[in-house]
Order: structure tokens, then sequence, then C-alpha cells
């Protein structure tokens, strides 16, 4: 069956995000060379690639790298550190009990835990991540508390006021939430509205559990989220930094410390535990 021009589009406007997470410095040039099209037709895509906000053109490239004033969209930080980022939820999911409340933020990270937390009993979780909320309705094992406010298409998330006021009325007994980077000092975020949501999460949760891969350790974003009194736990990858660890332990911070394959390891376990 022949594919329709938009469905063919589509796939190379994928493809592309994919060629500039694994090549930063690729130009429209390269990019129309690869794809086999015209100049034209690439600066179409990149074109309808910045409206829906996931890269940014400037003279003589195209971006999807964060810095410290710019978080890449949802959409393409789940094709980022997924090694890290599942063995990071596995062990995190680890903490969880049956009968807990727990708030997850819009984090990729934090999502990727409903691979290890669904099959627990009696579980609540209240969420503004609307990845999150629509696989924890499908499933049904799960109670759920969905944080409305202003959609944001970008992080595929609610924020605002709205959603600030909706945790502020919640008290649960976890919270698990990652942000863009972290130093010796804090965790930061480029966005004022996301700081604002995370920063209640924090408030409202009787544990404050950060995932950190270890690509976002020993850098700062334009916003400080929270100090490290505010947080009871990181999970993170064993490339961290050993000084930055070092460090955060001295100061009393819980830090779990997994390999890439261990959310690998666990689903391959869990498997075989289906299977017998």
């Amino acid at each position: 069956m022949t594919r329709s021009i938009s469905e063919s589009r589509q796939e190379r406007l994928e493809l592309i995000l994919e060629c500039l997470l694994a090549q930063p410095d690729a130009s429209a040039q390269r990019l129309a060379a690869h794809f086999e099209v015209s100049l034209m037709t690439i600066h179409r895509d990149l074109d309808e690639l910045q409206r829906r906000g996931v890269v940014r053109k400037f003279r003589g490239g195209v971006s999807v790298q964060r810095t410290s004033t710019y978080e890449i969209p949802a959409t393409l930080r789940r094709l980022v550190a997924v090694p890290q980022k599942r063995a990071i939820a596995a062990a995190a999911a680890g903490f969880v009990e049956p009968g807990q409340s727990l708030l997850l933020d819009d984090s990729t990270t934090a999502a990727t835990m409903l691979d290890y937390l669904l099959g627990i009993e009696d579980l609540h979780v209240a969420t503004n991540y609307l990845p999150s909320l629509s696989r924890i309705a499908a499933d049904g094992r799960a109670s759920l508390t969905a944080i409305g406010g202003t959609y944001d298409t970008g992080h595929e998330s609610f924020l605002g006021i709205a959603a600030v006021a909706a945790i502020r009325g919640l008290r649960v007994d976890a919270a698990f939430f990652s942000t863009s980077s972290a130093d010796a000092d804090g965790t930061y975020h480029q966005e004022e509205s996301i700081v604002a949501v995370k920063a209640e999460m924090l408030r409202s949760a009787r544990r404050r559990v950060l995932l950190m891969d270890s690509s976002k350790l020993n850098g700062t974003s334009l916003h400080l989220v929270s100090d490290w009194s505010a947080i009871d736990d990181v999970v993170t990858d064993s490339a961290a930094p050993q000084g930055l660890v070092d460090a955060l332990r001295a100061r009393g911070v819980s830090i779990t410390v997994v390999s890439p394959d261990d959310g690998e390891d666990r689903d391959s376990n869990e498997t075989n535990e289906e299977k017998q």
C-alpha cells in the first residue's frame, strides 16, 4: 500500500529530529543531502518543526539542544539517555510501597516509572503530565488525580496558576521529579512556569526524590528550583561526577547510583517471573 505524502513527511520530520540529536551541528545542506531532498524542502521541514516548538532555527544552523534558557520539548526528551532513564526509573520505583500516594512531574524519567509502578497494589498517583494521565487511566489499576491548568504543548503537561493551586491542596507520601540541571548549590530549570509547579510538588510531599541522569549534572539553568535541603533522595546513573556525588552525600542527601543496564535487567526479570 502506498503511503500518503503527509505520512512520508511525518516520518522524515521524526528522522530529522533523530539526526539532530545525534549530530547537533548538522546543517540544512547536510540534512538535505542525507534525506535526498531539496534544500527548500528541508527548510520547510525545519520551519514546521520550529512551529511545533521542537527545534530552534538560527543564522547558520538549527538546534534541539537544551541551554541555560531553553529546554528541549518532551517529544525529544523521550529520545535522550533512554537506558539511563530506564535504570533510574526502575530503582526509583523500588522506593514505592503498596497503598502510597505519589506525585509524578512532567519529566520523561518520572513517566518511565509507570513501567514499574502500575502493578503495585492500592497506589494513588497525581500528575500533570498528559501522557502519564492517559496511560494510568487506560491501565485502570491505580487511582488517579489529574492536575489541571493551562496545557503546554511543548511539555505535554498542565502548568500555570491552576496547576500550582491544585498541587497545593495535596499531601502525598512521595514526589518524583526531574529538573534540567543541578550542581552543588541546587537544582535548576529554564522556565518560571515549570519551576513554580515543581517547587509546589516538593512542598506537598513527605519524601522528595530527584531523578537525574548524569548528562544534567554539574550545570545550571536560569531559575533555581530548590536547594539540596528540599531533597531527600537522588537517583542517578554511574556516569555522575563523583565529586558532586560525594559532596551531596556529605550534606545528608541519599544518593542511589545505577548502571544503565539495570533497567533492562529489571524488565528481563519481570518477564521471566511472568512466564513462571
